[in-house]
């Protein structure tokens, strides 16, 4: 009797763990089904599979940017407007995976959890898309980027309201060019370089080194410094683009003086360094409206002083990620705290309620008392340097630029990041220009051209 129960006993586990795991994936289904048929690895959504009823995907201002009729996707009449907001909206295929076509294709299809994509004919109804994004200004952006690679993200740091999101190159999801594999204009097409592509940083980052300075002791705000034009950290040199003289950390941040803010970096320590990174989102994947980024890197762990100095300013291994230094500059204009963007701004149609997003809850990134120090040295740096007829316009503009070396023959990327002080138009930004050369140059009048369109229709809806 003993030996049949010692053999039941785990027959009778194995039978409870199986009828478990059927619920665990049953309850799992009944959530997760539409979100599982729109993954870009499900081969049945190839081509146009789920679009030729698929609802409406609209911007902000209600402008048409895709819609379906006679069993076919049309995208806006206006060549630019498609080329423009096809990082966002995507075209008929699932190449690129962070696109709204491709993420939500069950809800403009209006999956349904009985016929799934098989659904009859006469029961197709899409449900419609109402996006953040402005098109006018993703039109500027496309154009302000020209035929250079690069990415433009704007976005209101009180409501999370992605206003601009642009990405180069593109093509015309109406007309998409034979030789797209092969030409290497289109390089990199299907990736939205805004989220999922990471760049070296430069002098932007001298914002995350001058942050871990403040808030490990506020009295480096007045560390002074005599710059010649180099310094020497562990035995090499690190250089400066000019002789700034003697120097505190706003003039050094105006300057973007090189030597001072690698002094700064070993000053301050690896653990307070790479705490402070970790604050203003480096290591960290941002996800939001199912749209998962690429990560932002800071990882000192191997590095030597000469290394830690470089990494002070931007270069060494440091990776930034243009959505994530639009979030992260917008904490400083936001008193200390961030709020997660979000680019869907409704769902609407039969059996979907309309959408309201929950991770725009505020992340602290630091104190009010550092980003306020912060606010004071972007826009002593605009005024100074680059000065405020740079943002052409009304608005008032504080930032900082960004030149990042890319290896001894490449010429480098331009940065430039940022936010606007108007109380009507909050706007953070960022904007990476490849092999731009210049932040100041080449990706201010970009940043400038956008920002204007949008403030433009805000003030004017």
């Amino acid at each position: 009797m003993r030996r049949t129960r010692s053999r039941s006993f785990p027959v009778l586990m194995l039978t409870i763990m199986f009828f478990a795991g059927i619920i665990y994936f049953l309850v799992n289904l009944s959530f997760h089904a539409s979100e599982w048929v729109s993954m870009p690895y499900n081969g049945h959504l190839s081509d146009s599979t789920g679009l030729e009823f698929a609802g409406e995907i609209t911007d902000r201002n209600g402008v048409v940017l895709a819609r379906s009729e006679d069993k076919k996707r049309f995208y806006n009449d206006d060549t630019d407007i498609r080329c423009a907001c096809l990082p966002v909206v995507g075209d008929d295929s699932v190449n690129i995976s962070t696109a709204i076509q491709t993420l939500y294709r069950s809800e403009l299809s209006g999956y349904d959890f009985i016929f799934g994509l098989g659904m009859p004919d006469q029961l197709k109804k899409g449900n419609d898309i109402q996006l953040t994004i402005d098109s006018n200004a993703q039109v500027a952006a496309y154009h302000a980027l020209g035929d250079r690679k690069g990415a433009v993200v704007v976005y209101n740091y009180k409501t999370g309201e992605i206003l601009c999101m642009a990405s180069t190159p593109v093509y015309d999801p109406m007309n998409k060019p034979d030789d797209i594999e092969t030409n290497e204009m289109y390089d990199g097409v299907y990736l939205n370089r805004a989220v999922s592509a990471s760049y070296t940083p430069g002098s932007t980052f001298k914002l995350v080194t001058a942050a871990a300075a403040l808030e490990k002791d506020p009295a480096f705000e007045y560390r002074e410094y005599d710059c010649s034009g180099s310094t020497e950290i562990g035995g090499k040199p690190i250089n400066c683009f000019s002789v700034s003289g003697h120097i505190d950390m706003k003039g050094a941040l105006r300057d973007s003086c090189n030597a001072y803010f690698a002094g700064l970096a070993l000053e301050v320590g690896r653990l307070d360094m790479s705490v402070q990174a970790a604050n203003m989102g480096f290591g960290k994947s941002w996800k939001f409206d199912g749209i998962q980024t690429a990560r932002s890197i800071y990882d000192i762990s191997s590095a030597n002083d000469n290394d830690l100095g470089w990494s002070g300013v931007g270069q060494y291994t440091v990776l930034e990620t243009p959505i994530n230094m639009a979030i992260r500059t917008s904490a400083i204009a936001n008193r200390g705290e961030c709020v997660v963007p979000h680019i869907i701004k409704n769902i609407e149609g039969e059996g979907v309620k309309s959408f309201v997003d929950d991770s725009s809850k505020p992340e602290r990134m630091m104190t009010r008392e550092t980003a306020g120090k912060l606010k004071e040295m972007m826009d002593y740096t605009v005024y100074e340097n680059y000065g405020k007829w740079s943002f052409s316009g009304s608005l008032d503009v504080c930032a900082k630029t960004g030149t990042a070396e890319v290896g001894d023959d490449g010429i480098a990327h331009a940065w430039v990041t940022g936010f606007t002080k108007d109380d009507d138009c909050p706007l953070a930004f960022a904007v990476i220009v490849e092999h731009g050369n210049s932040g100041s140059g080449v990706a201010i009048p970009v940043a400038s051209a956008v920002l204007n369109v949008v403030a433009d229709n805000l003030r004017n809806r």
